[in-house]
């Protein structure tokens, strides 16, 4: 197995040992050797132990009363010394430096496991003994421990790779601190690592810049700013910021009112994939905003962004299926869509699948189901929901239908 440590110990203080080598390898990523069967003969000594130690970068000595005492530790960390090989002594029970290993080694510093900042400082030193430093490295194995979600311990390698200029590593830490994922919401924190990324030419850092101006986020609300932001990532083929540049057009922040210009730029991201920019696009075809009015290729942005679970278009999908704009009236699969689009609640697909029920329009008529989702999109802030219910106040009075 290839390793960076070599690690000599007394075979009395196994369990301790084991855990301390599984804790280097979950918190540092970096394996260690140790002999688990025990020193047999010389020759497995020669053959085995000074081969380990040969391709070992560092030599961790645990010192305990029975390792100070022990033969074999001794040639181990002897051979190590004579190697060259870095040789850090760590303390498990207390126990004081020997003789023998003040006379080969002088004053050392030494590491006791059961001192907590002695303990992390172990695990920040152990990359630089080992001489792993690479950042690509170091943020990917951040990116797992994220993925894994545990924020923390993810944090700790985004840094180490930060330090390097590991724009990757510079985003995820100003997400962590943007969303108080592993740690708690700092936007001012966050937004001094996306402004690190963002120099290194991280396009979506560039872009969650912008959005920090647009919204205010621990800093005034500006417009212009947050448009300056989104062309630079929008430059850098930032999709979200092609998306965002569309939103500033449609609704005039940061730039004059241009709804030919949003459906423009809306239809740059929805080439791209970005699915809200698909929906938003299949919305101006529909209404004729920015773009001369077709049902049928509303309805093909609409598809495209439904199945990627855009309530929205799920809700104009129904819609278009419910009243037959760009292809055949099918109450069936209105409601279908409908009934996708209430599980983000969905106020307009609430209501439309509650009239669905009421007529009994793509699925089997139920007052009792139309009144629920009347009465759920009333909840949301529908007044044409209420507004029906008032027109069949039947539906509202009685309890069992």
């Amino acid at each position: 197995m290839k390793h960076d440590i070599f690690i000599s110990y007394s075979r009395r203080n196994l369990k301790q040992v084991v855990a301390i080598k599984d804790e280097i390898k979950e918190r540092a990523n970096v394996d260690s050797w140790i002999d688990l069967k025990g020193i047999e003969s010389g020759e497995q000594f020669v053959n085995v132990i000074i081969k380990a130690i040969d391709e070992a970068k560092i030599v961790l000595f645990m010192v305990s009363k029975e390792s100070m005492v022990s033969e074999y530790s001794k040639k181990e960390v002897m051979y190590a010394k004579n190697k060259g090989k870095k040789v850090i002594p760590i303390v498990l029970d207390g126990s004081e430096l020997s003789d023998w290993f003040l006379f080969e080694f002088g004053v050392i510093s030494f590491v006791d496991i059961n001192v907590p900042e002695q303990k992390t400082r172990l695990f920040e030193n152990i990359w630089n003994w080992v001489g792993q430093g690479n950042p690509q490295e170091l943020y990917e194995i951040g990116l797992s421990y994220y993925l894994k979600k545990q924020y923390e311990v993810a944090m700790e390698w985004f840094e180490k790779s930060a330090q390097y200029g590991n724009a990757e590593a510079e985003y995820y830490l100003g997400s962590c601190y943007s969303y108080g994922t592993g740690v708690e919401t700092d936007y001012a924190k966050a937004m001094e690592w996306y402004t690190k990324a963002a120099s290194h030419n991280h396009s979506e850092a560039q872009n969650k810049i912008g959005i920090f101006h647009k919204h205010g986020k621990g800093i005034p609300e500006n417009d212009d700013k947050a448009l300056e932001w989104f062309w630079k990532a929008a430059d850098n083929g930032n999709v979200n910021a092609m998306y965002n540049i569309a939103k500033s057009y449609y609704y005039g922040r940061g730039i004059d009112e241009n709804v030919a210009e949003a459906a423009n730029w809306f239809a740059k991201a929805a080439q791209l994939g970005h699915a809200k920019a698909q929906s938003s696009l299949g919305f101006c075809y529909l209404s004729g905003e920015g773009v001369g009015r077709d049902d049928a290729k509303a309805v093909e942005w609409f598809k495209k962004a439904a199945q990627q679970g855009i309530d929205s278009a799920q809700y104009y999908l129904g819609y278009c299926y419910y009243y037959g704009l760009g292809l055949r009236k099918d109450y069936k699969k209105a409601a279908s869509w409908f009934s996708k689009g209430t599980a983000s609640n969905h106020l307009r697909a609430i209501y439309q699948l509650g009239l669905c029920y009421f007529y009994g329009n793509g699925v089997e008529k139920s007052l009792p189901k139309a009144r629920m989702c009347f009465r759920k999109a009333m909840k949301h802030g529908s007044t044409e929901a209420q507004q029906f219910l008032t027109e069949h106040e039947y539906l509202s009075s009685q309890d069992r239908l």
